[in-house]
């Protein structure tokens, strides 16, 4: 896997990496036609009882086509956003990322959700429903006013930068093929019926038969739909990647080059700083960890930073799964035209907009801490 990642890099490092299309159609035209036989599934279990079979064949059928077209369905991100942001409670921040996505040429969140995570995120809640932004504040509370300004950036920038991954129509393709692969894969464990079975038992025959046939008939077809969801699920971590990529660039040219790339550097030191903070509630619960963080991250000598950071080409460090390995990303930054910031942080506006993120410090401190014990 690392080895496509790593080819897929070198071949990006010298291309455009907006979106060309081609891909995103033929994705599109396979994520269509996988939903299409969900929803053909639940139109068949209804239309079954405009037939004249019998009412128990009507029932059976019924049940069993509506189950699976259950099953398959589209799961839509659902977030909490009980405790969300909204312009009204964190004008500051609203006004901060609404100057950021006009830059970046994308849509502001509709709402900021706080996490204890060392990450953000962004996307959409259900089917054209509300941008969620997600940022975690122990990364927040890491990061410099420029940085935030380029983690801002880079959020922002996966509204435009056609991450087939978060779209709703591939995203979901994906798991709906993974599920149908699960539903037809049969059990080839020896079954109390075929034990039975094989002692004598009434239709023995027909009992063994029926169990020896099913993995004939249902392997095929679920490894055929397993191969189609591998296959559309590299097709969209190859888009990913490339969207990543986007995303860094879109934080380059607001932040600039070096903000971007600083950005990346804290997340190599993003799980220590963590458990510095999970330490000190332990030694003491009402410590102030954010200071304890801010404090650890000054505190980390230079040797130890090039110690992650050959660590981190070794293990290809990532942020998270969905994305590619840290160094490469900071690789293809300065692979690229050094950019200068289009906007500078202002001291002042990011102060309001940091108040009014720890306006949930308290519940993410219990959230760290029960992470910790």
């Amino acid at each position: 896997m690392h080895a496509r990642v790593l080819a897929n890099h070198d071949r990006l490092r010298s291309s455009d990496l907006r979106a060309d299309g081609a891909t995103g159609w033929i994705a599109g035209v396979l994520a269509v036609a996988v939903h299409l036989t969900t929803l053909m599934s639940a139109a068949i279990a209804v239309w079954v009882w405009t037939t004249g079979t019998f009412l128990g064949v009507k029932l059976l059928v019924s049940l069993l086509l509506a189950g699976i077209a259950w099953e398959v369905r589209p799961r839509l991100w659902r977030p909490q956003l009980d405790d969300a942001l909204t312009p009204t409670t964190a004008p500051a921040a609203f006004a901060l990322v609404d100057e950021v996505a006009a830059v970046t040429g994308s849509h502001p969140p509709d709402r900021i959700v706080i996490s204890d995570e060392f990450n953000a995120s962004y996307g959409r809640a259900r089917v054209l429903g509300k941008r969620i932004l997600v940022i975690g504040l122990p990364l927040w509370n890491a990061l410099e006013d420029q940085q935030r300004l380029a983690l801002l950036a880079h959020e922002c920038a996966h509204d435009v930068n056609r991450d087939l991954r978060s779209g709703l129509v591939v995203g979901t393709a994906i798991d709906t093929l993974r599920r149908w692969a699960w539903l037809l894969y049969p059990d080839l464990r020896l079954s109390r019926q075929r034990t039975w079975a094989a002692s004598g038992g009434p239709s023995s025959a027909l009992v063994m038969v029926a169990e020896f046939l099913a993995p004939l008939i249902l392997l095929p077809l679920s490894g055929t739909v397993g191969f189609l969801a591998v296959g559309l699920h590299r097709v969209a971590a190859r888009s990913g990647q490339r969207a990543e990529y986007r995303a860094d660039e879109l934080a380059a040219t607001v932040a600039g080059t070096d903000a971007a790339i600083d950005l990346l550097e804290q997340f190599l030191a993003g799980d220590a700083s963590v458990r510095a903070m999970q330490t000190a509630l332990r030694a003491n619960p009402n410590a102030d960890i954010w200071a304890r963080q801010r404090a650890f991250l000054a505190g980390i000598p230079a040797s130890q930073r090039e110690r992650w950071r050959r660590i981190a080409g070794r293990e290809q460090h990532r942020t998270d799964a969905s994305h590619p390995p840290t160094l490469l990303r900071q690789n293809m930054l300065t692979s690229r035209e050094h950019k200068p910031s289009r906007l500078t942080a202002n001291p002042e506006t990011f102060q309001s907009v940091t108040a009014e993120l720890f306006s949930r410090s308290a519940v993410i401190t219990r959230e760290i801490r029960d992470a910790g014990l």
